[in-house]
């Protein structure tokens, strides 16, 4: 294979180690890819990048370290997998990616299709392939990493090139940094469009990917979204937390009554405006640009209400110290939303927070139903599609929570 459709950047000279002081052997060899801070010494000097993972003097494996985070080390592979080759780095390294690569393509190679052409296509830890993130919208690829170490390990030219290879309709590749940095973005192949626009269960979506979060879209919330579609007809909406409006443009085409999106940025809500025009949807649509927390307080002084309510607020809990103050916040968000949803109407509530598991999500909803002295009956619960999978081993990586209640 030519240099240049290597999927990882080839390191030069000799790959440092670096060693664990805590035995995480059944960790790893259950399929969890990573070790944190404290099983390191915490004065070891090894920088960011390559290494090889080492306890009691033995090779474990190959990884990425991230020497200024609490995830400090990202396994690659184990040094009892089949590939790996004892003394002769590279090579394990170009056949743990391209054997990666391999599985990945072939769970979604058939999966683009009419009415769906947006998908994940590589979902980091999850496609076994640390911190790279490949979402396909349409035409336009984009890659997304979570840290600097995983971007410079990461060969963009070689990946784009493999993607024009095995998904001959993409005609773009951009590589998508955080919005807040000073270069947006790079691309890597073809011109990026101002606005992309991609179909999901045969709705239309426009995106301007440059600017928008993560890498376009929420893409995670495909099958939830179609849901609610399907429970839309003839009600009046609320989606609150609203970002670009996918679970309001389904719940229009669903046939909702009215659909009300409410976010706090004004660049979201004319988005979601925006998807109304490109679906021709004529269903009454009030987009206001306010703090969700805000309008709900409003609208319970109003004692106004909607047959359905949706509430997916962002992350509370970035981290694990952050958990105990996110699950009043979500309680408190939960139980205020409830207030607005009429006598045997429904209520969504959805978490993408990695540290708030499934159970810990329901007792979160059921604290709130008993707040507002209510009872639930649950309707559906779901989480994240087919093209997010992750590890049996890393429960935390199944981080989307949603569940659909009817008031009972």
């Amino acid at each position: 294979m030519a240099n240049s459709q290597l999927l990882i950047n080839i390191p030069e000279g000799k790959i440092p180690e670096i060693s664990l002081i805590r035995d995480v052997t059944k960790h790893l060899k259950r399929g969890h890819r990573w070790i944190f801070a404290d099983c390191f010494d915490k004065n070891d000097k090894t920088k960011g990048g390559l290494a090889l993972l080492k306890i009691k003097n033995e090779v474990m494996g190959i990884g990425l370290v991230q020497a200024d985070t609490q995830l400090r080390f990202r396994m690659l592979s184990l040094s009892d997998e089949a590939f790996f080759r004892a003394g002769n780095s590279q090579h394990t390294l170009i056949q743990w990616s391209e054997m990666q690569w391999k599985k990945a393509v072939a769970l979604r190679i058939n999966f683009r299709n009419s009415l769906t052409n947006s998908f994940r296509l590589i979902n980091g830890e999850g496609d076994g392939m640390p911190g790279l993130i490949i979402d396909i919208y349409d035409e336009t690829a984009v890659i997304k990493h979570d840290h600097p170490v995983v971007e410079n390990f990461w060969n963009h030219q070689g990946i784009a090139e493999r993607l024009l290879q095995d998904f001959p309709f993409l005609k773009t590749v951009y590589h998508k940094r955080r919005n807040d940095e000073e270069i947006k973005g790079v691309e890597i192949c073809g011109k990026l469009k101002e606005e992309v626009l991609f179909l999901e269960n045969g709705s239309v979506f426009a995106s301007n990917i440059r600017d928008a979060a993560k890498t376009g879209f929420f893409l995670d919330q495909r099958d939830n979204r179609k849901l609610i579609g399907q429970f839309g007809k003839d009600k009046s909406v609320l989606n609150l937390f609203s970002y670009t409006g996918g679970f309001s443009v389904f719940a229009a085409k669903g046939g909702a009554r009215e659909v009300t999106s409410v976010d706090i940025a004004k660049a979201a809500t004319a988005a979601a405006v925006r998807n109304f025009e490109v679906n021709d949807l004529k269903v009454k649509h009030e987009a206001i640009a306010q703090d969700a927390f805000a309008f709900i307080d409003e609208r319970i002084k109003e004692k106004a209400k909607w047959d359905l309510v949706i509430t997916d607020p962002p992350s509370f809990a970035p981290n694990q110290k952050a958990v105990e103050s996110a699950v009043v916040a979500y309680t408190k968000v939960f139980s205020e939303s409830l207030r607005l949803v009429n006598n045997n109407g429904l209520f969504a509530a959805s978490s993408c927070s990695s540290h708030i598991g499934t159970d810990k999500f329901l007792e979160i909803c059921r604290e709130a139903f008993s707040k507002t002295r209510k009872r639930g009956t649950l309707v559906y619960y779901g989480g994240q599609p087919f093209d997010h999978p992750y590890p049996i081993a890393m429960e935390e990586l199944r981080y989307l929570k949603f569940a659909l209640f009817r008031i009972d």
